[in-house]
């Protein structure tokens, strides 16, 4: 049994206490804040994502929480015309390991307190990490407290305190992203009281109204609660820190809204909080494990993605899978350095191309008026009222038409160990880190779940 300290109890500080916990080994969390997550924003969890939480036997508490998805409309953002509709049918939908669903961030950071808090996970608030010794494996707290452990997981965060000590003078290097991302809350009590405004909630679409380089989102975060709205818009404010402000001040002007019809300024003015993003890029970091072997990032601390995605979550709760499944293996003390390498080149391709992605997909819904902007709205419009027969597709035809989202949303989180075990990892199962020929464990492994035979089973080492 190893001692793991996570830094931050967020989804991804959580998500990774309660995987490496359930994998057999001692997590002790510490987050800053006194208390339980407030946030009333949303949070996708995808099918990659959604199959990681029914493994971890919360698909139950995350249905019950949530809405979920078939897909989005996409509307004139001037005129409130219907340009196009995005929908992955029911028939595809089964093939994929999970639903798609939206839930309040509260709901979700809830859930995964209450399981790791069960699971035997120490959690520790108000306790602020400012350094970290990499050598000895050492936190220190703004309250002067010290504790080490085998391994330290930097899970904190845009503004991770562990990413430097990990990353180096990268971790300070980026590009200021053009674009602001605003995020408002409004009561869905107040909403019924709007004959324009009272479907939104009475159903799970999720619209997207496009304009002149901006776009406007919005969706129910669960039933019977708040609509989210999510405004992304050209920066206009001075550059500065990467920061989250809670409850500032809305402006017309800053949120473009003379741009978008009036039902959505409706939306706007019956806001009750607004939490505004600045964003910077940052290369794909070269390093996620200190060399010293005991300190390693996961989620926005190791890939920060552009804010409103699809995935920001959900990369963190595959890094989370990801370790446990590593940290599950039967490997010895000494092993951990290269177990914590093996999750570096198994995660850095993946959260590398969903950055990627992310980024490209944010930039086609901001395009400006312009030939590019036509040409994306003409695709739309051109396809809006055709009729597919999906019942009848093939599946294949499918996958095909939905290649992109497939390959994002079809994603097994354990095939990177699985096939790392495969290749080279079965060397770690005798205490001489001889090759074990008898072990058949690559023809029994399956998503998410890794089995052994009787000489390498963790419980036998």
């Amino acid at each position: 049994m190893l001692e793991f300290i996570v830094v931050g109890g967020g989804i991804a500080g959580l998500a990774t206490a309660y995987s490496l916990q359930q994998a057999g080994h001692q997590v002790t969390v510490f987050e800053r804040s006194v208390g339980h997550s407030k946030s009333r924003g949303v949070v996708r969890s995808p099918p990659n994502m959604t199959c990681i939480l029914d493994y971890w036997d919360m698909g139950e508490p995350l249905a019950k929480r949530s809405v979920r998805i078939s897909g989005s409309t996409l509307i004139a953002g001037a005129t409130g015309e219907r340009l196009g509709v995005f929908i992955i049918p029911d028939k595809l939908m089964k093939t994929l390991p999970g639903n798609f669903y939206y839930i309040r961030h509260t709901d979700l950071h809830a859930m995964l307190y209450d399981f790791a808090k069960r699971a035997g996970v120490k959690i520790l608030h108000g306790m602020e990490v400012v350094s970290v010794d990499p050598w000895s494996g050492t936190v220190t707290t703004a309250k002067g407290t010290k504790m080490s452990a085998d391994v330290i997981i930097g899970a904190d965060g845009y503004r991770s305190v562990v990413r430097p000590v990990v990353v180096g003078p990268q971790a300070f290097e980026g590009v200021r992203d053009k674009y602001l991302s605003v995020n408002l809350i409004i009561p869905a009590d107040k909403m019924r009281q709007h004959e324009d405004l009272a479907p939104f909630v009475e159903n799970s679409d999720h619209r997207i109204w496009l304009a002149d380089e901006c776009y406007v989102s919005g969706m129910r975060t669960g039933p019977d609660q708040d609509y989210v709205l999510a405004v992304v818009v050209p920066m206009k404010e001075e550059p500065g820190e990467e920061v989250w402000v809670e409850n500032g001040p809305i402006s017309s002007e800053l949120l473009r809204l003379h741009l978008f019809e009036p039902r959505v300024q409706k939306l706007v003015n019956l806001a009750e909080n607004m939490t505004k993003v600045k964003f910077i890029h940052h290369d794909p970091f070269d390093d996620w494990v200190h060399e010293s072997g005991k300190v390693v990032i996961v989620g926005e601390a190791a890939h920060p993605i552009v804010p409103n995605g699809t995935h920001n979550i959900a990369m963190g709760i595959e890094d989370a899978m990801t370790l446990s499944m590593l940290f599950s293996l039967p490997a010895t003390r000494s092993q951990t350095s290269m177990l914590l390498t093996v999750y570096e080149e198994i995660r850095q391709p993946r959260c590398a191309a969903v950055q990627s992605t992310e980024r490209q997909r944010r930039d086609q819904l901001c395009l400006p008026n312009g030939t590019q902007q036509r040409r994306r709205d003409e695709r739309l419009g051109g396809s809006r009222d055709v009729i597919i027969d999906w019942d009848n597709a093939n599946e294949e035809a499918l996958r095909t038409t939905f290649a992109d989202q497939i390959q994002h949303f079809d994603f097994d989180a354990g095939q990177g160990v699985q096939e790392w075990w495969r290749t080279w990892g079965r060397a770690t199962c005798t205490p001489g880190g001889e090759l074990n020929r008898d072990c058949d464990t690559p023809s029994r492994a399956t998503r998410l779940t890794l089995t052994w035979c009787e000489k390498c089973r963790p419980e036998s080492r």
